[in-house]
C-alpha cells in the first residue's frame, strides 16, 4: 500500500466545478501533515485551458487561489491511480467506471459520498492513510441506501452569473468537509 491517499475530483471540462473542489480540498487540508493528495480532470476537457473566470473569482472570494490550474483530460492512469474519486453528477462517475470497471467500489459523487460516509463508524486509526482506505471501504457497502432525499449532484453553474458560481462553491466547500472529515477521523 502506497504511503499516501489519493483523491481524483472529476467534471465536464476541468474549468468550473472540479478544479474549485481541488483547490477548496488543497486549502482544508493545508494545514494538516496528512498524506492525502487531491488532484482533478474532466471527462471532456481540453487539456491546458485555464479555469474559468467566476470560477476563479468565487475562489477570490473565499481567499483562494485558481490562477495556477490547467484542465486536463480524465484518462485510464488517472482512474486507475485514484484512492478515491468524487464526481459532479452521475454521468461523470459513469465516464471514470466505464474506463476503468474496478473503479465502481471507489467512484461516487461528491455529495453522495458526503451524505453516505456521515456517521459512519470506523476504528480509530492512527494511520490516516488506512483509515481513508477503510471509509471508502464502508461507503462502497452503503451504495444503494437511500440518501435522505439530499442531491446526488451538484449542477455546472457555467454561463451563469457570478452568483451560480459563489453557490457552487459554497455546497462543494460543504460537502467536501464532511468528506475530509470522516476520510482523517478524530483530530
Amino acid at each position: 500500500m502506497r504511503e499516501d491517499f489519493r483523491i481524483l475530483i472529476v467534471c465536464t471540462a476541468n474549468i468550473v466545478r472540479s478544479p474549485m473542489a481541488e483547490v477548496i480540498a488543497r486549502a482544508m487540508l493545508r494545514s494538516s501533515s496528512c498524506p492525502i493528495l487531491v488532484t482533478s480532470a474532466g471527462t471532456h476537457a481540453r487539456a491546458g485551458h485555464p479555469m474559468a473566470p467566476y470560477a476563479l473569482a468565487a475562489l477570490e472570494n473565499l481567499g483562494l487561489n485558481g490562477s495556477g490550474h490547467h484542465a486536463r483530460p480524465l484518462d485510464n492512469a488517472l482512474v486507475k491511480d485514484a484512492d478515491l474519486i468524487l464526481t459532479m453528477e452521475t454521468g461523470h462517475r459513469g465516464s471514470a467506471v466505464t474506463m476503468e470497471p474496478s473503479a465502481m467500489h471507489k467512484a461516487f459523487t461528491l455529495q453522495e459520498f458526503a451524505h453516505l460516509s456521515e456517521g459512519r463508524k470506523i476504528r480509530h486509526l492512527s494511520d490516516t492513510v488506512g483509515r481513508a482506505h477503510a471509509v471508502v471501504r464502508a461507503v462502497a457497502r452503503r451504495r444503494g441506501a437511500p440518501i435522505r432525499r439530499h442531491p446526488t449532484e451538484i449542477a455546472d453553474p457555467y454561463g451563469e452569473p457570478p452568483e451560480e458560481y459563489e453557490r457552487c462553491a459554497r455546497v462543494i466547500g460543504g460537502s467536501l468537509s464532511r468528506v475530509l472529515g470522516e476520510l482523517l477521523g478524530p483530530r
